[in-house]
């Protein structure tokens, strides 16, 4: 075999095993490239098919979670293909195309975990319920919303101190509309309970949102509490007093 052959066979060899080692990265490789608020217990499969046992975010044990990604799309820096999460307390599940500074496409999207301090240490220590999220579609731009398509759902919620309360469940429905401005608009209503509620939620870039709607007491007792909660409104002649908020995401 004359020397440019086996340069050229070399080279060749090289090159298969490079593709093989991009085809087939071992994500444990990458374990210790996590932040550091996002933690696995085991790293299995590749990067582009894989999986996560023990998940856990910012103290919160979500569960195991496994993906598969499209790895030719990642050469053009693209996250393409599907997540699942299954734990005990929380599942989701999706698809996605997004690039790598978290603009892009969530599409399908099905989640439910419990609004309590046991499974995320962030939620309030004496409000309970539960949360299910279906998206048909939402839009990202640097991380921050522009498009939403889909449902979320607080249901069972309720007051656990000082005293018991049952609080009602409720749904923000998002039609899937782009506004020029970036804000994105949710229909808000409740599903029933001690509290008649209904109002427009916006949510604006990068993380603002604000509530603007109308509140009832369906009993005697609920209507007390909205009177005791806030002393300095009065309720229109319909019954309803008029209900505003804002914050951050």
């Amino acid at each position: 075999m004359t020397r440019g052959r086996l340069a050229l066979t070399i080279l060749a060899g090289l090159a298969v095993f490079l593709v093989v080692l991009f085809f087939y990265l071992p994500a444990s490789w990458f374990a210790s490239r996590l932040p550091p608020q996002v933690q696995c217990a085991d790293i299995g499969g590749s990067v582009w098919a894989g999986e996560c046992l023990g998940l856990s975010v910012q103290g919160a044990k979500l569960g195991d979670a496994n993906w598969n990604l499209a790895a030719l799309r990642a050469l053009r820096g693209k996250l393409t293909g599907d997540i699942d999460l299954r734990g005990a307390l929380a599942q989701a599940r999706g698809d996605l195309d997004l690039t790598l500074d978290g603009s892009g496409e969530l599409r399908n999207v099905s989640a439910q975990f419990p609004l309590d301090p046991a499974f995320m240490p962030q939620f309030p220590r004496d409000r309970r319920g539960r949360v299910m999220v279906a998206l048909k579609h939402a839009v990202f731009e640097k991380q921050a919303f522009r498009q939403l398509e889909g449902t979320i759902e607080l249901h069972d919620f309720r007051q656990t101190t000082p005293q018991p309360l049952e609080l009602g469940s409720y749904r923000v429905a998002f039609d899937g509309v782009s506004h020029p401005d970036g804000k994105v608009i949710g229909n808000v209503a409740d599903l029933g309970g001690p509290f008649r509620l209904e109002g427009t939620l916006v949510l604006t870039p990068p993380n603002q949102y604000n509530f603007e709607g109308f509140i009832t007491g369906r009993t005697a007792d609920a209507e007390r509490l909205i009177r005791d909660a806030m002393p300095y409104l009065r309720p229109d002649p319909s019954g309803r007093t008029e209900l505003r908020f804002e914050g951050e995401y």
